[in-house]
């Protein structure tokens, strides 16, 4: 069997990449488009590729071809400007990513690729203040400064350690996932003293920004809550108080003993909420990718540690850095440790305040 002509066309298009000639590449894909449309079939297959080796080949002008062959309005899934923003960002320079910002691209979702490629590119340890056409679109544009995604710092703030961002490559994706907290010296399960009595039980959904979508996934589940205390709570006593108050999570535990509760920090309660927000809870098409898990995990902290409506990031990490953070893990059918499982207790500055997250990513049946 001789070659196949998608594969035998896919040759001649990298000879002409290899030699500089995005030109060529670029006018046989518009050729391609033209004649086709976005239909199935072969053509569909040798366009997808195409496509892709302009967005993967650095240089400037391959960003510019891509875009105009509609690299922010076509591939699989309902989010295709969130996935074309992660490769950008993956595979070009910050300096060579000018043609998105471009004035005058609009529609095909030109202005939600450019929102995300901001923070895609701050994730990946880049950033767009260096790009002069990015910072005059974000200073003119009403679509941004509209956009929840521009609360958000341009570079990575200091709590921002370690995000797990996926590897993309032709026809898939590659990553290594936090799949929970890492577990440090378990506290004590038995307070030597009065354990502080919990006063008063409130809900709050917000704190559950990061792990939304996992109840919805087959079996995962998410439980969370504010609860107050009658005195402060310390390392000795979070142990029992986490016992007392009644979660699900916890319902089926056959003792103290099989709840470990262990310290942990801000950054990495980050990590595992932007894992759990950006690549958690769904297959690829349900993925909300970098930007808007960044923008999730930043939600699930600010609830977490009590943060005021309208309080800036900087203002928020002050705060976290101020609360003591606690993970747990514990022996029950609720958490399933086959998947992600999230155990969060963040504990106010006075020790009175608990915010509890838990949640369990599983697709089983």
């Amino acid at each position: 069997m001789g070659p196949q002509p998608a594969g035998v066309a896919l040759d001649l298009l990298d000879d002409h990449l290899r030699r500089g000639d995005s030109e060529f590449v670029a006018q046989f894909g518009a050729v391609l488009l033209r004649r086709y449309g976005a239909g199935g079939g072969e053509h569909r297959y040798l366009f997808e590729r195409l496509l892709w080796r302009l967005a993967t080949t650095p240089g400037r002008e391959n960003v510019g071809h891509a875009l105009r062959l509609g690299l922010a309005a076509l591939g699989e899934g309902p989010r295709p400007e969130r996935r074309a923003a992660a490769v950008l960002a993956e595979y070009q320079s910050v300096r060579d990513l000018g043609p998105v910002f471009a004035p005058g691209r609009s529609g095909g979702g030109a202005d939600e690729l450019r929102a995300c490629l901001i923070h895609e590119l701050a994730l990946r340890g880049g950033s767009a203040e260096g790009l002069p056409e990015a910072v005059a679109w974000a200073g003119a544009s009403p679509y941004w400064q509209e956009h929840p995604l521009s609360w958000l710092p341009w570079t990575l703030a200091p709590q921002e350690v370690r995000p797990v961002v996926p590897h993309y490559f032709v026809g898939g994706m590659t990553f290594g996932s936090r799949y929970t907290l890492p577990e440090g010296a378990p506290l004590p399960s038995r307070a030597a003293g009065d354990v502080p009595l919990v006063t008063a039980n409130r809900l709050d959904f917000a704190l559950e920004a990061a792990v939304d979508r996992w109840s919805r996934r087959h079996n995962g589940r998410v439980e969370s809550g504010i609860h107050l205390t009658d005195a402060p709570v310390g390392p000795d006593t979070v142990h029992p108080v986490l016992l007392s108050l009644s979660l699900d999570c916890l319902a089926e535990l056959a003792g103290p003993d099989r709840l470990t509760v262990f310290t942990t920090t801000p950054a990495e309660a980050w990590s595992v909420l932007f894992a759990a927000a950006s690549l958690g809870g769904g297959h690829s098409n349900d993925w909300w990718y970098g930007a808007y898990g960044r923008l999730a995990a930043w939600r699930s902290v600010a609830a977490l540690v009590g943060a005021p409506d309208g309080a800036a990031p900087a203002e928020v990490e002050q705060l976290a850095g101020a609360c003591t953070w606690y993970g747990f893990s514990a022996s029950t059918h609720w958490f399933n440790y086959a998947d992600m499982d999230i155990g969060l207790l963040v504990l106010s500055p006075d020790g009175r305040r608990l915010a509890v997250l838990a949640a369990t990513d599983y697709n089983g049946g």
